[in-house]
């Protein structure tokens, strides 16, 4: 499972790059009870190389089954991830 959307990043020199389809990657899933921590990588195709990661941190559900899957539904609600399409 992956997203893909556009994804615009501004480099060190402030210039924007804009990666048409980028591939968004669950990489890593560490979580409680509690919360849940999720390192998301952002990739320029789903061989390609990283552009961008980020870790996200939200509440599980405890009937909600895997926390992987959980993670994905959680990205999809940010508004960041609006235009995201399951692939």
């Amino acid at each position: 499972m992956a997203l893909q959307q556009n994804l615009s990043l501004v480099n060190n020199f402030g210039e924007v790059s804009v990666f048409k389809n980028a591939y968004i990657r669950v990489i890593h899933v560490m979580g409680t009870k509690r919360a849940c921590s999720s390192v998301v990588h952002f990739c320029k195709s789903a061989e390609g190389l990283m552009l961008q990661s980020k870790d996200y941190t939200f509440q599980v559900d405890l009937d909600g089954g895997n926390y992987i899957k959980q993670t994905y539904e959680y990205l999809k609600s940010l508004p960041e991830f609006a235009d995201a399409i399951d692939c």
